[in-house]
């Protein structure tokens, strides 16, 4: 399957330091790619990269087939890239329902988004989110009422209204009970096909159940990737982490 998302020999430095050092990795279109590594492997700062919220050092960003290297965030939105940042940003003041019309972002009046929501097809496709991520009886709830997973559901669902093809997810299960964890697995298995995702996640459980490929990274350069089974076996994973328990000290 064709490649969504190609990311080409990138780096970003400070000074001297490099964060990412000539990262290059490749994401087939419906995939799900879950990026691995310790704190300061480079993980986020390459989503950063991807979404323009940082700017690269050099290298290049492919998203189908158009070059996107140091577009603005919000044209990297409108070319369909989605986010969702670690910590949830909701409107806690506003109902769930509220909440999904405002994020539909195709206006940027927040209000003529929550009009076009209200119609015939906004109400399907509000239907479908919440079904999706499970909040059909809590679309009356205000977001400061939701519990902590409820509310990382809601802001999945605030990213899908926006239609995104790719999905970059930042430790969406952090903070999550085992139950929360395994419904956010259940979900992103729904997406799978239908969307691209990629995922920075520490929780290896949650890896096993939702990884297509993983790419493990390493001082800011790809030290594996492949199958879960393939990398957590690979020679140059156990020397750099140190053993027998493989990549799930990595995260």
């Amino acid at each position: 399957m064709a490649a969504i998302l190609e990311v080409t020999d990138v780096t970003k430095a400070y000074d001297e330091y490099k964060v990412v050092d000539g990262f290059s990795f490749q994401v087939a279109e419906g995939e799900l790619r879950c990026l691995l590594g310790p704190n300061g492997a480079g993980k986020t700062t390459t989503m950063d990269l991807i979404t323009g919220r940082q700017k690269v050092t050099g290298g290049k960003i492919m998203f189908q087939g158009r070059e996107i290297t140091g577009l603005p965030e919000h044209r990297i939105v409108k070319h369909g890239i989605g986010r969702k940042f670690q910590v949830p940003a909701v409107f806690r003041d506003l109902t769930v329902r509220e909440n999904l019309q405002v994020a539909n972002s195709r206006n940027t009046n927040p209000f003529i988004n929550m009009i076009t929501f209200r119609q015939r097809a906004g109400r399907e496709r509000l239907d479908q989110i919440v079904e999706l991520v499970g909040l059909q009886e809590r679309l009356d709830e205000v977001g400061g009422n939701l519990s902590h997973g409820e509310t990382q559901w809601l802001e999945i669902g605030m990213v899908l209204t926006q239609d995104p093809k790719l999905l970059l997810m930042d430790e969406p299960t952090a903070g999550m009970t085992e139950q929360e964890t395994h419904r956010t697995s259940e979900i992103f298995n729904r997406l799978k096909g239908t969307h691209t995702l990629v995922v920075v996640e520490h929780d290896m459980a949650f890896v096993r159940e939702i990884a297509d490929i993983i790419t493990l990274m390493h001082l800011g350069r790809t030290l594996a990737e492949g199958p879960m089974h393939e990398v957590e076996n690979d020679p140059k994973v156990r020397e750099v982490y140190l053993g027998a328990e493989g990549i799930s000290d990595a995260a």
